[in-house]
């Protein structure tokens, strides 16, 4: 059974121990607090954002809080879609294939058809077979009409870029995602996901010698200031930046800055992303 907004609130305000006099203020009225932790009433946005406020709790925490006893298919089914690609389980991404395409048909969600077709993408990959129109143009169609992203959008373009083939469609696509990414930049606990993201499409650029893309990109994200304590986007910068030094520049230090990046990851025990940066790097030059 859910746990209505009004409950999880409670719940929370009784773990913090904070007076219903100072989440209400001389905002809402306690009464109608009182009733909306009992469940018997609702609240408009504004008031129910009002009461996060003075409960210190940002939105994304509550949800997360809300949902815990909840079974969030989409997750748990997308963390073992990465795992079962990881180790090529050709039986699990099936499952997860079916299930999405289940679940789709019960609910008329997008985001599990989404995954259904993802998973298909990622079983022709491990199989090397053909990825075809069928599969990615639903997604593509999607992102291409979709006039303002968010996380979800970002987050299945990062997933699909590879299975798009047409580099001018990645390079236009790569566009919203850096607008989602600047918009929503205060948002972003890590600058991982871009990183990852930029570098992905560098790699793009460069497999089909689209070098002036690649060397502007590079630019653009090497401009931008990168916190001290984000190591694995800094890491991964150094190595993309040698990459570009040496395939675009002709510079032969370009080496020197990827066996740098090589170095930390070694370091840190990285193995999962040296094997792939190192893979990355014997494909490219």
């Amino acid at each position: 059974m859910t746990m209505s907004l009004g409950a999880t609130i409670a719940k929370i305000r009784k773990m913090k121990k904070i007076k219903i006099r100072h989440i209400c203020g001389d905002m809402i009225d306690p009464g109608n607090y009182w009733r909306f932790e009992k469940g018997q009433i609702s609240v408009s946005a504004d008031t129910f954002y009002q009461i996060l406020n003075n409960l210190n709790i940002s939105y994304e925490e509550f949800h997360y809080l809300h949902n815990e006893s909840e079974q969030d298919f989409y997750t748990i089914w997308g963390r073992e879609l990465i795992r079962y690609y990881g180790t090529k389980d050709l039986d699990g991404l099936k499952e997860v294939s079916s299930k999405a395409l289940n679940e789709y048909q019960l609910t008329n969600q997008i985001k599990y058809h989404h995954l259904h077709l993802l998973t298909e993408i990622y079983l022709a990959a491990v199989t090397q077979k053909k990825i075809t129109k069928r599969l990615i143009l639903p997604i593509k169609n999607y992102l291409i009409q979709c006039e303002e992203w968010g996380y979800y959008e970002v987050s299945l373009f990062s997933n699909t870029l590879f299975a798009f083939g047409d580099l001018s469609t990645i390079l236009t696509l790569y566009k919203k995602a850096y607008r989602t990414f600047s918009k929503t930049q205060k948002l972003h606990k890590t600058t991982h996901e871009e990183t990852l993201l930029s570098v992905n499409v560098i790699c793009l650029c460069l497999e089909h010698q689209a070098l002036t893309e690649a060397k502007e990109i590079n630019q653009m994200i090497q401009s931008q200031k990168t916190d001290e304590r984000a190591m694995f986007s800094r890491t991964v910068l150094l190595w993309c930046d040698g990459l570009v030094d040496k395939l675009v520049n002709r510079n032969e230090q370009g080496l020197d800055k990827i066996e740098s990046s090589f170095t930390i990851m070694e370091t840190l025990s990285m193995t999962h992303m040296l094997k792939m940066f190192k893979d990355w790097t014997q494909r490219l030059l």
